[in-house]
């Protein structure tokens, strides 16, 4: 197994009034893919879903945790990935039955949806069409169309088989002339993305800073990392919502409740005098 090199730089570009958020998530994007056994399509889907709900969740000081639901029309019928502002992420994909792995396969055309919570409550939704013209697209459009906000970003595996990110996004308020020369200083950039992405966080922070010709001043750093959150307590819940009836029918027909978490695939087994003790 390779080293874990997995960090993040979050920041602003005072002169242009823009924030960027920096990271390497190849760890915590690793775990994920490892323990729901995908390849191809379906891992290259839930790292970019993975690093794009990093990206909204991190560059706002609130603490809340945010999701980006795919729902498409093609083989792969949703990915679904959540991140706190700190990284801690979990996600996972639905695909059709009999799906077979190509380079074709995609999520297609269908629903992009965005959803800040504040623990377990839903604070605000929002939904987008999604098209198929790339995650990065969708998720330009959905920032746009949601909190009227221009940004420039890269999501990238490059050569380096190392899963990274940057986005550049000017802050409420900021001057459509600085937008507009900020942008140009992107489009002006004559490198790839694999180029541009190249190196630790702290190389492409220097890189970037080159470019831009302007101080990116870090304001906070850390390291992302795979973080379920499922819990004994969670499942017990679970199975006292489907009512004391439904529990024992389990019971009766198999010996036992058995729940898999969606997220992380830890299963979780309680007996008959287990399940009985949550309805006493």
């Amino acid at each position: 197994m390779s080293e874990n090199q997995d960090s993040y730089l979050i920041g602003i570009l005072e002169k242009s009034n823009f924030r960027f958020l920096l990271t390497d998530c190849t760890s915590a994007i690793s775990e994920a893919v490892r323990r729901h056994e995908l390849e191809g399509k379906a891992a290259f889907l839930l790292s970019k879903v993975m690093i794009g709900s990093f990206f909204l969740a991190g560059m706002v000081k609130e603490e809340n945790t945010v999701s980006i639901q795919l729902e498409g029309e093609g083989d792969i019928r949703s990915v679904l990935a959540y991140s706190d502002r700190y990284g801690r992420m979990r996600g996972m994909v639905r695909k059709k039955e009999g799906f077979v792995e190509s380079p074709a396969n995609s999520s297609g055309k269908g629903i992009f949806r965005v959803t800040r919570w504040g623990g377990e409550r839903r604070l605000h939704q929002s939904v987008t069409k999604m098209e198929p013209t790339g995650f990065e697209s969708n998720l330009l459009n959905h920032i746009y169309e949601s909190d009227q906000l221009i940004s420039f970003l890269i999501i990238n595996s490059g050569p380096e088989n190392r899963w990274k990110g940057m986005i550049f996004q000017a802050l409420p308020g900021t001057e459509q002339k600085r937008i507009d020369e900020m942008m140009d200083r992107f489009s002006d950039v004559d490198l790839s993305a694999d180029q541009l992405m190249e190196g630790d966080m702290e190389t492409i922070l220097f890189r970037m800073t080159s470019f831009l010709k302007e101080d990116l001043k870090v304001l906070d750093s850390g390291k992302p990392e795979f973080y379920c959150g499922c819990s004994l307590e969670k499942i017990q819940s679970v199975i006292r919502s489907i009512g004391k009836e439904e529990a024992r029918s389990i019971i009766e027909e198999q010996g036992k409740i058995e729940i898999v978490c969606e997220f992380c695939r830890k299963p979780y087994v309680l007996d008959p005098e287990e399940v009985n003790l949550l309805f006493m």
